[in-house]
């Protein structure tokens, strides 16, 4: 082979061929995302600063905080506070992994000054927060070493309130939460738990707030507060003890048995509003009252007088009324009143707007009905009761046939029947109900009429009594040194909710008679003006709100089993 030919085949395969092994190679791969690795959920770590925290003779205009990693501020302005206060505030800028803040008014000397940016501080990917940021300094020689630590609960459920600001202030003015930002601030981490670090030696008024609007003053009414009624003041707590300021965990270490608890409750407002008012079915209004009404009363404006325009039902404590319209224009115009003075006037469509695909329309309505047999089971001593959708118009009374079901053995009987409700809409069909027997209860079709001409259809309703054997007891000894006025005990569900309620006075016990086996816990409301309800303070007048206790247990009812506890209050 030439020379010149043979180098040319020579940088043809030196070409060639390490570009058909990359095609190759390339064709046979398979192209997948990166998996990225574990999210990140690891806070910022402040590493150094300029000047150090809890450093002395600081005699600068600004600070650095440096930490691990990139950083942003989230929000500022909502955790940023300063103590004493600073006018104007300072300038905060990030810069890469740093805080910078540049103090734009003059430090007094001999000061500690703490600045507090609570969960301002995050990293840049994942928005960590450095929890509870605070950072201190002293003007002077020496800084101020006290701390105070304590909880958050909200007055009425007990439950610990995450977010809410706890306030300390060196003026003891009645109205100064709702005029100036406090002297120090801190804020409630998951569990309601709080700490002031820094703190001179002195005694300061403690207030909580849930802060609806950010800015430190307690100046909504629908924001919560909480006081203690006397002063407190700080105390000494070892370093070791004390939540550093880049701890992962939203936890504090309270360690002094004289923490502070705080109540946050809302103020008592006796203007009676409408909250909402809402069409909740085709011809049925319903209106949510602030408040029970005390003697409502109401004018359809766009109708004449002489017109009906409702059969009106309200619930057990007079707060929501259902009213189902007997003359129904297009748009409602209802004047609502009560005890003589207008609350508001509603304007709204009587139509029902239409979620979604409209349903396919039959020529006849049915009357609906539920029943107090729930599951086929009605409880024991209860009577059996339908409750319809609408008001009834007419009903044929001996219509109704009941069937007792024992074995193989059927018999009819005659129950009494009767409507329990001036606008005829919960039937009560007494009879001496058996456990040991089963019901049919059948309602022919057309039996009941409602207002609107709508008929019900034929039904079977079987059901049985559940037998007392299939329940427990539970009854509560009550010991309290001040018998002076009642205490309401409440039965709960293990979610919190008011299941039953007996209000003991010159008595000692709670019996809650038979209940259906399950998990309770209790709760005790300390009425001190015997009104049979809980009661919420008011912060200028001084009045706390009435000490609500929960019993730490939870309760185990058990089928056939007798409960009795003793609550030493």
């Amino acid at each position: 082979m030439p020379k010149v030919l043979h180098n040319y085949v020579r940088f043809t395969l030196r070409i060639l061929i390490p570009s058909m092994v990359a095609v190759y190679v390339m064709s046979c791969a398979t192209i997948v995302s990166p998996t990225g690795g574990p999210k990140d959920i690891t806070p910022p770590k402040l590493v150094y600063s300029e000047p150090r925290n809890l450093s002395t003779n600081f005699s600068g205009n600004k600070l650095i905080l440096n930490f691990n990693e990139y950083v942003s501020l989230k929000t500022p302005e909502k955790y940023l506070l300063i103590s004493p206060p600073l006018a104007p505030l300072p300038e905060i800028k990030v810069k890469g992994h740093s805080v910078v803040i540049k103090i734009e008014d003059s430090l007094r000397s001999n000061t500690t000054y703490n600045f507090y940016l609570g969960n301002a501080i995050v990293d840049l990917t994942e928005d960590n927060p450095v929890r509870n940021f605070n950072f201190a300094f002293s003007t002077g020689p020496q800084i101020d070493s006290l701390s105070l630590s304590g909880n958050v609960t909200e007055a009425f459920t007990r439950m610990p309130v995450k977010g809410a600001l706890v306030m300390l202030y060196n003026d003891f003015t009645d109205s100064l939460p709702m005029k100036q930002i406090p002297t120090y601030v801190s804020r409630t981490n998951d569990d309601g738990k709080f700490m002031f670090n820094s703190l001179a030696a002195g005694k300061y008024r403690a207030v909580a707030l849930l802060d609806g609007n950010n800015d430190y003053k307690y100046d909504l009414p629908t924001e919560l507060i909480g006081f203690n009624a006397d002063s407190v003041q700080p105390y000494y707590i070892p370093e070791s003890q004390k939540d550093t300021v880049s701890s992962p965990k939203d936890s504090l270490k309270i360690a002094n048995p004289a923490m502070l608890s705080l109540n946050l409750f809302p103020e008592p407002d006796s203007t009676q509003r409408i909250l909402k008012s809402v069409m909740v079915s085709k011809d049925r209004l319903a209106v949510f009252f602030r408040y029970p009404t005390k003697s409502p009363s109401f004018r359809v404006i766009n109708l004449p007088d002489s017109l009906p325009w409702s059969l009106r039902e309200w619930t057990n404590n007079n707060d929501t009324l259902n009213a189902w319209l007997l003359n129904k224009p297009d748009t409602l115009k209802l004047e609502i009143a009560d005890r003589g003075l207008v609350i508001d006037t509603i304007n709204m469509s009587t139509s029902m707007k239409v979620v979604g695909k409209p349903r396919t329309t039959t020529t006849e309505t049915k009357l609906k009905f539920t029943n107090s047999a729930m599951g086929g089971k009605l409880e024991y001593g209860k009577p059996f009761i339908l409750t319809y959708s609408n008001p009834v118009k007419s009903y044929i009374p001996d219509s109704l046939k009941l069937k007792i079901i024992a074995g193989k053995d059927t018999s009819f009987v005659k129950p009494v029947v009767q409507f329990t409700d001036s606008i005829h809409r919960h039937l009560k069909i007494n009879y001496k109900w058996d456990a040991n027997s089963r019901y049919d209860l059948y309602l022919p079709k057309g039996s009941f009429t409602d207002i609107y001409s709508d008929i019900c259809d034929s039904t079977h309703i079987l059901f049985g009594m559940r037998p007392v054997d299939e329940y427990g007891t539970f009854s509560v000894r009550i010991n309290r040194k001040d018998n002076t006025y009642p205490v309401i005990i409440q039965l709960l569900t293990d979610k919190g909710a008011v299941v039953d309620q007996r209000i003991v006075t010159t008595g000692k016990d709670a019996d809650f008679g038979l209940l259906p086996p399950a998990t309770y816990g209790l709760k005790a409301i300390l009425d001190r003006n015997a009104n049979s309800r809980w009661d919420t303070g008011k912060f200028l007048k001084k009045i706390q709100p009435e000490t609500v206790l929960i019993h730490p247990k939870k309760f185990e009812v058990r089928t056939n089993w007798e409960l009795e506890e003793t609550w030493d209050l």
